[in-house]
Formats: C-alpha cells, structure tokens, sequence
C-alpha cells in the first residue's frame, strides 16, 4: 500500500506499547491518527505525546470484547475522518495458567485477543471495502500464534486463532484493495505483562514487574512498528520481527509430518 499524506491509521490498544509505537510510526508518515484504548488516562496522555509531535490526533476510549463499542468507534472513526485506510487491531491481554486453568481467564483471554479482532474486522472491513479506497488491515498475534507456549493456554489458542482468521482475511480479500498483514512478534519491552490492570473486577496493582518478560531477543515497540510500516507498503502478510521463531515453527512443521510430537518452543536469553 502507497502511504500518502492525509490517508487514516486506526489502532486499538494505542495507548501505549506496540500501539503507541504503531500509532507514532504512522503519523510521522503523514497519517491522521485514531487510537482508541480502555485506559483513559494512558489514552490521554498517548494523545497528547503524538500532537506535540505535529500529528493530527482522534482518541475513543473503547472496550474492543464489546461488539457495540467497537462498532461505534468505527463509526466515529468515519465520522470524524471520512476514511480509515490502515486498521490495526492490536489490543491483547495476557493470562497465566494451565489449558485445564480457571474459565475465567479463558474468557477474559478469548474476549479480548481473539474477539477483540474478530470485532475489530466486522466493524472497518466492511466500511472500508464499500468505500474504494485502498487500506491494509494490521491484526496483532504473537509467535504464540505459531508455537505452543505452555502456561498461556488461552494467549496461544486466541493467537492461532488470529493467524488463521488474519489468512482468511487475506483470500477473501485479494480481489479488493484491501490487504492483510498478521503480526508476529517475540517479546517486546511492553506492559502486556502488566494486563490485569485493565481485568474487569481485577486489582490494577495485581501484576509482574515489566521487566519479567525480558531477556536478550527483547525488541523494543519502536522495532516493531517499523516493520509493521515496511510491511504495509511493501503489501506483506508476515510480519515476524524475531527470525528465530520462523525458523521452530517450519521445524514444528517438519516434525508434524514426522509423526513427531511438538518441541517446546525456545526463548534466546
């Protein structure tokens, strides 16, 4: 996709991390921004960093597991702009526990890493092929959507979800001028680690440091949203910021034809 000056970048989640780093990325291509987010405080504060930087600015505080709420934030987003040309439906949260763990979790999980972008497709897609224009949809996964981590059972399941939704997406799309991109990344110096801040009923103090996730293949958001760019002008379905993880899943395939039970993935530290 050709970015042009004017043109409409959505992002859910774009208050802060991937994007934030997304949302930054694309105004200072010369997008207008609209980001929403669930934390309005961190929303405002996201907004008024990206106008001191020049770029032209939209928020909604938006629940994207509500079907009505991110279908009004599509329609606001058409409202205000007229347009939404690159969408990036990347809010994710993350849960810790065994596959047999609480259904809680799990559908805290599903309601937000896989609905959440299931909401986000329904609502712009459509819009967006009935209005002609050319535009590219961004869905965030992980490499968790490729490989079994255990002890996320619900993130892996939502994020293979994704990766097999965001393929559809992208054949069912090819006669349009609407493309796809799907997400992958490792881990990135991000708060997700930090998710039961936004957990409806949860404790907002009841999480991990942020440093927990990190060791030595840890990315910074801006890393990411530099590829997520290139990848969108250059039309490409995958966007795997870490090689290494390419590299197991087509072993994870290799051993699938094998007969071979899956290997655990592994994390460079």
């Amino acid at each position: 996709m050709q970015i042009k000056l004017g043109q409409v970048a959505v992002v859910t989640g774009g208050a802060s991390g991937i994007g934030l780093a997304m949302a930054r990325a694309f105004g200072a291509a010369g997008m207008r921004l609209m980001i929403g987010d669930i934390e309005p405080g961190a929303l405002e504060t996201a907004a008024d960093l990206l106008r001191v930087d020049g770029f032209e600015v939209a928020t909604e505080i938006v629940d994207v597991a509500s079907a009505d709420a991110v279908d009004a934030f599509a329609a606001k987003t058409f409202e205000t702009f007229g347009a939404a040309n690159i969408v990036c439906n990347n809010a994710g949260v993350v849960a810790r526990h065994d596959a047999w763990g609480s259904l809680e979790d799990w559908k805290w999980v599903i309601d937000v890493d896989l609905w959440g972008v299931i909401h986000g497709v329904h609502s712009f897609v459509s819009r967006m092929v009935q209005g002609g224009q050319v535009g590219h949809v961004v869905n965030t996964a992980s490499v968790a959507g490729l490989l079994g981590f255990p002890g996320i059972a619900s993130y892996t399941a939502a994020k293979h979800a994704v990766v097999g939704l965001s393929t559809s997406l992208h054949h069912e799309l090819a006669a349009t001028s609407v493309g796809v991109s799907v997400l992958c990344p490792g881990l990135v110096a991000t708060n997700i680690v930090n998710s039961e801040r936004n957990r409806p009923g949860g404790d907002p103090s009841d999480g991990d440091s942020p440093t927990h996730a990190l060791t030595g293949e840890t990315l910074t958001p801006d890393d990411v949203a530099d590829q997520v760019l290139a990848a969108v002008r250059a039309d490409r379905f995958w966007v795997l910021p870490h090689a290494h993880y390419a590299d197991q899943a087509i072993a994870l395939a290799e051993g699938r034809k094998a007969g071979l039970p899956p290997a655990q993935p592994e994390v460079k530290f």
